[in-house]
């Protein structure tokens, strides 16, 4: 229980799907910088479809039932890895996220967790449909995944947001949700998956940087 969760509660799609609030670090309100991560989208096991339907989705589906609940649980798949070290496959974005906030040697995140520090959720509100690839994004899922966020945003007021995830950047550039955030004085950046291959790869759309290393430079700039 954070100071945030009975607010967050009261966001309507959350009232859907509790599982689906985000992980909010026990140092993040008392952060001198607040920073909020956005990765993509969860998946769910091979055989569900019942997340399929957007229209089905958003009005709300029971979900308490299913298996795969557990793979779809923000705060508690953080909260897991912390406690495991990461050691899945799956967490691999996480893991990089911290080894790079560590490494960034700003104070605020060189803890054993940064993850304590801050707070995450996926961008796309609702699940892909393939394990473990990206989710082919409904009109309806940009309108209420970039609704959700701003929601969210309202109530934990970050002042840096980092997207890792350029497919739920562009969706949100679309929207006009960073355009209303860097009006409103946050910092926003986009840097490739953290679980994929191209955070170690050098791109000339990340100044000619690695992934990670363009995440921690911002980072730096961003609480400097």
């Amino acid at each position: 229980m954070t100071t945030f969760t009975k607010e967050l509660s009261s966001i309507d799609h959350y009232q859907k799907y509790p599982n689906l609030i985000p992980w909010i670090g026990d140092g993040f309100n008392d952060a001198k910088h607040k920073l909020l991560i956005l990765g993509e989208s969860h998946y769910l096991d091979e055989g569900s479809h019942y997340h399929h339907n957007p229209q089905e989705w958003y009005a709300g589906i029971d979900v308490s039932a299913f298996e795969d609940l557990g793979w779809m649980k923000t705060a508690n798949i953080i909260r897991n890895g912390i406690n495991n070290g990461w050691k899945q496959k799956s967490k691999l974005i996480y893991k990089n996220l911290s080894k790079a906030l560590i490494e960034s040697k700003v104070e605020e995140f060189d803890i054993e967790q940064p993850f304590q520090k801050l707070c995450y959720l996926n961008y796309f509100q609702r699940p892909a449909e393939k394990t473990g690839k990206s989710i082919k994004v409904s009109d309806l899922d940009s309108k209420r995944s970039s609704s959700v966020v701003n929601e969210v945003i309202a109530i934990v007021k970050p002042h840096i947001v980092v997207f890792s995830s350029t497919l739920a950047w562009n969706h949100a550039k679309k929207s006009g949700l960073i355009s209303e955030l860097k009006e409103g004085g946050i910092k926003c950046e986009r840097v490739p998956h953290a679980g994929m291959p191209w955070w170690n790869r050098v791109s000339k759309k990340y100044d000619n940087k690695t992934g990670k290393y363009y995440f921690i430079d911002f980072i730096k700039d961003a609480v400097s």
